[in-house]
Parts: structure tokens; C-alpha cells; sequence
């Protein structure tokens, strides 16, 4: 087994999401996340301004910004990439931006972890839409799963401004999203047109303001269609316009625009697509619980005694397909950040399986229906971890 990670590490100490985070902190008023601002200087004196909006593209990294827009308004705008948290995935680097702290300190280490504290039993459970994966039986209901998960408090509604956070009607009356609103103003928008007229109204109040505004549509196409489908650029592309369009309202009302994104994507064909409980069943028998973490970072939870069994098959039959890590260098190299969340041990895993080039791997339970991604996220690729850092400051007349 390597005794060094196989990837670089985010830059929590000045070039990730909760480094901007900390700099939206310093220059908005709000609390010491316990994390430094962005290493260099893009939001110095961003607080100057009567408002301040953030609006989050989810899966738009940069190598996206590049492939579907490299003459785009957006690209024209972007000052950096950052890093987004390890790993690179929605409930992670969401979770970052929305409380300052690294999942390492916030807990969420992906679409599936798995957790002990204040359920019935040790259980997978997605944080998102918080429900459990497994088991079934018994399973707490979303209002309670998020009692137990989400325990970092919310930083947009600690500014020294009013913040308003607009989502898409489907979400924004989940318990997770009310939970990391905290007493925000919260606005549910219908569709691209609505949620941008919505943020330049919000420009026309005299007060100085912060808003913050979630596009998940991207990421969801390209799950479905990959990244380079004619649907995914047309959209790209009314986004486009979209952000082109706001600088008249920006303008006019002295509001500074920032884009960033949770992640980037990768195109993850079916035939480079592992499930281990069907493809390699003496392994998966190891497991005392269900994969965890993502399809391109899995985190394997092994059974008492079976950890250097399970690494060293696990090298012998997918060590083409992943690097096959042991969990505690993980830890020891800081890949979540700071912090210590009290089950960060047991989200980690013993192993962790992360895919190279554009492998994927799975589990499907007996209950489930498999299911194949032809776009994916959660790796340890530059195209996954990269996101674009977008600056628009407003033009005086």
C-alpha cells in the first residue's frame, strides 16, 4: 500500500471554498470561520459595495467552463480556479461554502455516509435528500435524519447584512436547505428566467444586502447526458446570457457578482463501470456495510480483522480501475480539511477506493434498480476538484 496520497490535496489554507467562505466572512461581517481568506486577493473590498451576490452553477468546474464556454461572459470573467473540498461532491463543498468549515469539522463526506450518533443503528444515509439507504427498517424520518446530520451552523445569516438565499422551489423547503438558510430570507425560484429576475429585484432594495443564489441544473444534465451532449451546451449557454443580463441591474445598483461551483465533472462510460457487489462478490463480502462516499471516491466499511485482507485484494483486482488507499492516510493527511467531527473516523472508512481516469464504481442493494451515470464527480481528477473563480464588479456610470 502507498505510504503518500496519489493526489494534491485542496489548499484549505488559502485556495479552496471555505477559503473563500472565510474572505465572503472578513469582508461581509460575519464570524471567523477558523479558516484563512483566499491566499490572494480577489474579494478584497468586495464589502464596499451595496450588495454582494454569489451565485453557485453546480458542476461547472472549470474544465467545463473551458469545454462549453471558452469565449463565454463567464470565462471572460473568471480571475482563479480554487479547489473544492475533498471530496469533491455536492454535499460537501455545499455544505463548505454554506458554514466556512471543511467536511472534515461539518461531516458530510458525500452523497452516502454512514453514521452512528443519535440513530437506532449504524446506518447509510444520504444527506441531501436525507433519507437511509440502508437499512430500510426503521428509518428515521427527513426531519430527524436532519436533527442528527446537520450540525454546523449556518454563516449567510451571521453577516453584518440581510442575506437572501433563492433555490429552486423543489428544495427550498427541505430540511436541509432551511437548516443552512438559518433566519436568511428564503426565496423559491421556477425556472433560469425567475431565479435571475428574482436576484436583480433583490438589487433594488436600498440596504446593503447579500444574496446568494443555487443553479443545480447543470449538474443534473450532465449526470444524465455527460458533458459534452448538445443539451448541456444550450444550457450552458442560457446561463450565459443569463449572468450577461445582470450587469444592467448590477450596474445600476452597485452589486458585486461572484460564480464559483461545488465540482467539476468527468465523462464515466458504461463499460468502465464497476459494481463490486456483482463483479468481485469475495470482496464485497468484507464489507460489514454498504459502499459509502461517492461513485469515484468510494469509502468501504470492512469487516473486524479484514482490513489487510481487503486492501491487498482489493489492489490485486481493481488496482487498475482505482487507487486502493488506506482510510487512516486520508486522516492523516488533512484530505477533509480541519476540523473533528466526531464521526469523521467512521465516514472515512477503512479504505478508500478513488478512480482513476474515467472508471466509476457502484453497489446496488436488493431494493435498488442499477442504474449507470455517463457523467460523474466525487474523483480526484483536476476536472472534478477544479472550480472557476468569477468576479464582475459593477461599472460606474
Amino acid at each position: 500500500m502507498p505510504s503518500t496520497l496519489p493526489f494534491r490535496l485542496p489548499d484549505y489554507q488559502g485556495g479552496s471554498l471555505c477559503n473563500l467562505a472565510a474572505s465572503l466572512a472578513a469582508e461581509l461581517g460575519g464570524p471567523d470561520t477558523g479558516l484563512p481568506p483566499l491566499a490572494a486577493p480577489w474579494l478584497a473590498g468586495i464589502g464596499r459595495h451595496r450588495h454582494v451576490a454569489l451565485i453557485l452553477i453546480d458542476g461547472m468546474g472549470s474544465a467545463q467552463l473551458e469545454q462549453l464556454g471558452p469565449d463565454s461572459v463567464l470565462r471572460r470573467h473568471q480571475v482563479a480556479a480554487v479547489d473544492a473540498v475533498f471530496p469533491p461532491t455536492t454535499s460537501a463543498s455545499i455544505t463548505s461554502l454554506m458554514t466556512g468549515l471543511a467536511p472534515a469539522a461539518h461531516g458530510l463526506t458525500g452523497w452516502h455516509v454512514l453514521a452512528r450518533r443519535g440513530l437506532p443503528k449504524e446506518s447509510i444515509v444520504t444527506p441531501l435528500p436525507l433519507s437511509t439507504r440502508s437499512p430500510r427498517a426503521g428509518a428515521l424520518m427527513p426531519v430527524a435524519l436532519a436533527q442528527i446530520l446537520l450540525t454546523a451552523p449556518p454563516l449567510f445569516d451571521c453577516l453584518a447584512r440581510p442575506a437572501r438565499v433563492l433555490q429552486p422551489h423543489y428544495i427550498a423547503g427541505s430540511p436541509y436547505s432551511l437548516h443552512h438558510a438559518g433566519q436568511a430570507e428564503r426565496l423559491a425560484w421556477q425556472d433560469t428566467a425567475d431565479a435571475f429576475g428574482q436576484l436583480a429585484a433583490g438589487f433594488c432594495a436600498a440596504a446593503p444586502a447579500f444574496h446568494y443564489l443555487y443553479l443545480p441544473q447543470l449538474d443534473s444534465l450532465m449526470h444524465r447526458l455527460g458533458t459534452s451532449a448538445p443539451a448541456v451546451k444550450t444550457l450552458f449557454d442560457e446561463l450565459d446570457r443569463s449572468f450577461a443580463a445582470l450587469f444592467e441591474a448590477a450596474d445600476a445598483h452597485d452589486a458585486a457578482l461572484l460564480v464559483t461551483a461545488d465540482h467539476g465533472f468527468v465523462d464515466t462510460p458504461r463499460e468502465r463501470l464497476i459494481s463490486l457487489d456483482e463483479d468481485h462478490p469475495s470482496l464485497y463480502a468484507m464489507l460489514r456495510a454498504p459502499l459509502s462516499g461517492e461513485r469515484r471516491a468510494a469509502f468501504c466499511h470492512v469487516k473486524p480483522g479484514m482490513k489487510a485482507a481487503f486492501l491487498a485484494q482489493a489492489q490485486l483486482a481493481l488496482g487498475h480501475a482505482c487507487h486502493v488507499v488506506d482510510s487512516q492516510l486520508l486522516l492523516q493527511h488533512g484530505a477533509f480539511g480541519p476540523g473533528a467531527h466526531p464521526e469523521l473516523v467512521l465516514r472515512a472508512g477503512d479504505a478508500a477506493l478513488l478512480a482513476k481516469d474515467d472508471w466509476s464504481l457502484r453497489d446496488t442493494l436488493p431494493d435498488e434498480k442499477p442504474h449507470h451515470l455517463p457523467g460523474q464527480h466525487g474523483g480526484i481528477s483536476d476536472a472534478e476538484r477544479l472550480s472557476p473563480l468569477i468576479l464582475r464588479l459593477p461599472r460606474k456610470n
